[in-house]
């Protein structure tokens, strides 16, 4: 029992947790040893138990270095040793290679440095003592190790104490912007879904108002067929780009190929994206474009062509297996995928035409962002992490020995989910995380953080722990696992630097102390939600009450809009779909929402705009354009370096575009906005809400 408890401890699966009423709560030993299972090692096999604990707890001390360490820049900076009682007096000499080829050299005995931890193991005492190496720069650098003939090589990650801030965010600039679900946006010449090209006139609109900054959700490629995976937070592959979302019309193989206008027409006028029809629509045209992209570049050897082929190599073996589970799936067989998989030359062929796609999506997107930077916007484009992806997608299907796909993330059990929530997105396994030395983590830290000048990290929290769910069983049978929060956050914060792109974590509910004190410190923003924000006695905070390191908002993909909010239509969708807790009346939560109301209306009272209408004949009216202008402009005002409004809230949309606890039973992810953007910004109510808002930004 004591090894399985070590195991545990090592494998970070937590034994007890505080719950949203600050209880503690007990996680019994069979739901513990269910996620065990779910890791890969059976707890009642006592030599599998042995063995996984010894690798985990006692082999690490064996090695004088590890695989992959992670320090922090100082002016003198330091790396780990672990030596036997025989090694102690031997003398040691290291070699650390710089990223930029410079070695740095020393020469020490163990027992002369300081120890900073020691483990007896069957009579043995193990000491670990920390190296000081003098100041090194940021950076992956290649550590060796040599003593008595023996040599050890491992990696030294230096990473920054904080991570990047624009210098005028960090001057205490207040910016403001718009956040938005791309898919959804209307124009008169996209093809049934928001594209890049929309998107760079969004970006063109933030400017002409003095905004800074657009947000996105997940832009990561979405599992096929798209009309049943559909959703950006449960996507096929966090590393690359959805190809629905790349303008056909502006790549180069495009110029005389011809439109088809009749589907075109009727796409742009459907209510919602028709996931099936533009597929089918725009990987016509792919194919075609492809085709002429061999003919006239691949075939020819072109510096065009020469730029592609840069381009699969940089991203190396993670999009060719993405390719790869493309062309498989496509054949129905992606269950069959393998690593180094040997594909058929007109496999490959098809493969190829899929990271051609991705070629042109991270094109389009660097165009964007391009764009915002010759706009002079202070961030730009604001990118979308989520926190896991579908089980039988790209990244899960090619990383299979990393993701845990018996398991899932979710949630502890809460006033809206007496079960808890199954997400159902199989986690990554925190131990072979480690033994891989990071790499898919800081994979997907570079590829979210391209073309952007800010990455907002859904459900941050996952840095430091994720609720698991066992398989077979509701969520409340879980515990959290926690993950090495020091190293993903070093990392993170590192990648942040290289990049020149700022974090926003999404640090939403139960959120342990050390964990908000550690990112406010690294210089990582926070992200505040209107309706969540609030004072003991339940009244909406004050707009200078808000934290200034923050990314403040009014409304998300995940709550009702604030049309949708003040009628309390809402309330009748989540009744419809049974989707309210039993143990309170409708009536109840009903005249909560009324009492929200009037804590609203006092709320803009006290950030000194009077309603014409007393508020009991107020909340009674339907919102109009120009209390929607005043609850904006009010928001506005929040001491948060970052505000973002949604171009929902602008139209007065009513319906959600996601309704959190449904897949099937809602027609989430789909909804577009109602009119065309250009249409949107000529209106004079939204020219005189959008005025107000920067006014508000000083």
């Amino acid at each position: 029992m004591e090894t399985l408890n070590q195991l545990m401890y090592w494998r970070g699966i937590a034994s007890d947790y505080f719950n949203y009423k600050g209880e503690r709560v007990e996680i019994s030993l069979n739901n513990r040893k269910a996620l065990v299972r779910a890791m890969g090692i059976d707890p009642d096999d006592l030599a599998a138990v042995a063995s996984a604990a010894y690798t985990l707890d006692v082999e690490p001390w064996t090695r004088w270095i590890q695989t992959f360490q992670v320090v922090e820049q100082h002016k003198e900076c330091c790396f780990f040793v672990s030596v036997a009682p025989s090694e102690l007096n031997q003398e040691f000499s290291y070699s650390i290679e710089l990223e930029n080829g410079t070695d740095i050299k020393g020469v020490f005995t163990p027992s002369a440095q300081p120890e900073v931890g020691d483990y007896l193991f069957e009579g043995i005492r193990y000491s670990r003592r920390v190296i000081m190496c003098g100041a090194l720069p940021l950076g992956y650098h290649r550590l060796t190790l040599l003593s008595a003939g023996h040599s050890l090589t491992g990696q030294l990650a230096v990473v920054p104490e904080q991570g990047f801030v624009p210098a005028d965010i960090h001057k205490g600039k207040r910016v403001w912007g718009f956040i938005v679900q791309l898919y959804t946006l209307r124009t008169d010449r996209n093809w049934g879904i928001g594209d890049l090209t929309d998107l760079k006139y969004l970006l063109l609109k933030a400017a002409d108002f003095g905004a800074d900054i657009v947000g996105l959700n997940p832009l990561h490629v979405l599992r096929t067929p798209n009309e049943y995976h559909c959703s950006p937070y449960s996507p096929s592959d966090r590393r690359f780009i959805e190809p629905l979302y790349i303008d056909p019309e502006v790549i180069d193989e495009f110029a005389g190929l011809s439109v088809p206008s009749a589907q075109l027409v009727q796409l742009r006028a459907d209510k919602s994206v028709n996931y099936a029809a533009v597929y089918d629509v725009k990987f016509a045209v792919f194919k075609s474009l492809y085709r002429q992209f061999k003919r006239l570049h691949l075939q020819l050897n072109t510096q065009r062509a020469e730029r592609f082929l840069q381009y699969v190599e940089r991203e190396g073996h993670a999009l060719q297996d993405y390719c790869s589970y493309q062309v498989l799936t496509n054949s129905g067989t992606a269950d069959l995928w393998t690593p180094n998989l040997a594909l058929s030359t007109e496999q490959q062929d098809e493969a190829d035409f899929y990271a051609y796609l991705q070629w042109q999506a991270q094109v389009q997107m660097a165009s964007c962002q391009e764009l915002a930077q010759e706009l002079h916007l202070t961030i730009g484009l604001m990118r979308d992490l989520a926190v896991g992806a579908d089980g039988g997608g790209s990244e899960v299907t090619t990383n299979q020995r990393l993701f845990c796909r018996e398991a899932a993330v979710g949630a502890p059990p809460d006033p809206l989910a007496e079960k808890g929530q199954n997400w159902g997105l199989p986690p990554m396994d925190p131990a072979h995380l480690r033994q891989t030395d990071f790499e898919h983590f800081i994979n997907l830290l570079r590829t979210n953080m391209a073309n952007c000048g800010a990455l907002r990290i859904d459900h941050a929290m996952s840095l430091m722990r994720l609720w698991w769910c066992p398989p077979g069983h509701t969520a409340d049978y879980g515990a959290y696992v926690y993950y090495p929060f020091t190293e993903l956050l070093g990392l993170l914060k590192l990648e942040s630097v290289r990049s020149g792109c700022m974090i926003i974590g999404e640090d939403m509910g139960v959120v342990p102390d050390e964990f908000r004190e550690a990112i406010i410190s690294g210089n990582v923003f926070t992200n505040k939600l209107f309706y969540f924000e609030r004072e003991h006695d339940g009244d909406f905070k004050l707009p200078e009450h808000y934290m200034p390191r923050a990314l403040a908002m009014l409304t998300n993909h995940d709550v009702p809009t604030l049309a949708s909010w003040w009628a309390g239509s809402d309330i009748e969708l989540r009744a419809n779909l049974n989707l309210l807790d039993d143990s309170v009346p409708l009536d109840q939560v009903k005249q909560e929402r009324t009492n929200d109301k009037y804590r609203l209306l006092r709320w803009l009272e006290r950030c000194g705009i009077h309603m014409a209408l007393e508020p009991d004949v107020q909340i009674q009216q339907p919102m109009t354009e120009d209390l929607m202008g005043e609850i904006l402009a009010c928001g506005a005002k929040v001491a948060s370096q970052i505000f973002v409004i949604q171009l929902d809230d602008l139209e007065l949309l009513d319906a959600p575009v996601n309704v959190p606890g449904t897949s099937t039973e809602y027609a989430n992810w789909q909804r577009k906005l109602t009119v065309n953007l250009d249409t949107l910004f000529a209106r004079e109510s939204v020219i005189a809400t959008l005025n107000k808002v920067a006014n508000a930004r000083p």
